[in-house]
């Protein structure tokens, strides 16, 4: 089903305007020769999406850093022909020397044009705006063009996310990639990182906090079901907005006053820079006598820690120590 590389460039220049369609599709990803490689087929039940892998995707495209992230804690770096959308989000460190080797198509979301002329057999989105209509390369437009892809598990879940939907999550991009190996090494390394925190804590009282996103007149934070709620519970802490069932909804500052947060998280992602959300949030009269205000505890978390990544560990880590620091001397 999948086209020469050539000829799905071809392909695509000319059809661009024209390619169309939604819904869940099947696809079979064949590995070169027409055979089967060992430890396949895979079959991957993505968010409406059903592929079938024969072989290991050989040029991956990431349009997300937790997608990027995800594929290089699993050592896929060969395996990657671009990424792109990391212009608010840097690497981590971890990952930089493997990064370095990777093209970057666009600092934004590239075009589709732009998508194709790297010639992906897989592109993976860490998040639904990767496939968005509005970027030109949608999941079934990228299916007609016999492009497999894939969409992180967070983003089509129901309920609340967390890591075990993380840990899933690398499971199957272990598979799919033929790497179950180093996807079972790395996620029970990443659980040890966890219990260790949780052993660290112990029975601490939980501080309640509040995630502020953005937005000066309403403010935007986590809700219920972001796995950044169940971050801040394994760090010793309780979302104040854990109650709504939502990942990022709008609330009032009358709403965070009424909570009373003695600590407020800043999700930063650089633009608009963490110190004028600080400002934006000692400038509002709504939530003077808010508890975090009069210690100015504020600290930050990256946004690739709060999307679902290998990082988000590193996030929970280090908020532990942020709200708890005497459990750490």
């Amino acid at each position: 089903m999948i086209r020469s590389r050539p000829a799905l460039v071809a392909v695509a220049v000319s059809a661009v305007l024209l390619l169309a369609g939604c819904g869940s599709a099947v696809q079979d990803a064949p590995a070169p020769g027409g055979g089967t490689a060992e430890g396949f087929p895979v079959t991957d039940d993505n968010c409406g999406v059903t592929t079938t892998y024969t072989a290991p995707p050989a040029r991956a495209v990431t349009l997300t850093s937790n997608a990027t992230e995800l594929m290089l804690e699993l050592g896929l770096q060969d395996a990657m022909v671009g990424t792109s959308y990391l212009k608010n989000r840097p690497i981590g460190e971890k990952y930089a020397e493997a990064y370095a080797g990777v093209p970057v198509l666009a600092p934004g979301q590239p075009s589709l044009e732009q998508l194709v002329a790297a010639e992906p057999d897989f592109v993976y989105s860490g998040y639904p705006d990767g496939f968005s209509e509005s970027n030109g390369h949608t999941r079934p437009r990228l299916a007609e063009l016999g492009i497999d892809t894939h969409l992180n598990s967070e983003s089509c879940r129901e309920g609340r996310s967390g890591f075990e939907d993380l840990f899933g999550e690398m499971t199957r991009i272990g598979a799919i990639f033929g790497v179950a190996d180093r996807a079972e090494a790395s996620v029970g390394e990443l659980r040890g990182r966890l219990d260790r925190v949780r052993e660290q804590l112990g029975s601490v009282e939980p501080v309640p906090v509040f995630v502020y996103n953005s937005g000066a007149d309403a403010p935007r934070t986590a809700g219920g079901k972001a796995i950044l709620t169940e971050m801040i519970e394994r760090a010793g802490g309780r979302n104040v907005f854990d109650d709504v069932a939502e990942r990022w909804p709008q609330v009032s500052w009358e709403q965070v006053a009424q909570r009373r947060p003695a600590v407020i998280l800043i999700y930063d992602y650089l633009e608009p820079s963490v110190e004028s959300k600080i400002a934006t949030l000692r400038s509002t009269p709504a939530i003077a006598a808010v508890p975090a205000l009069a210690t100015g505890a504020f600290p930050t978390v990256a946004l690739s820690e709060a999307q679902p990544g290998p990082r988000s560990v590193d996030a929970v880590e280090q908020l532990a120590r942020d709200l708890h620091p005497d459990r750490f001397r």
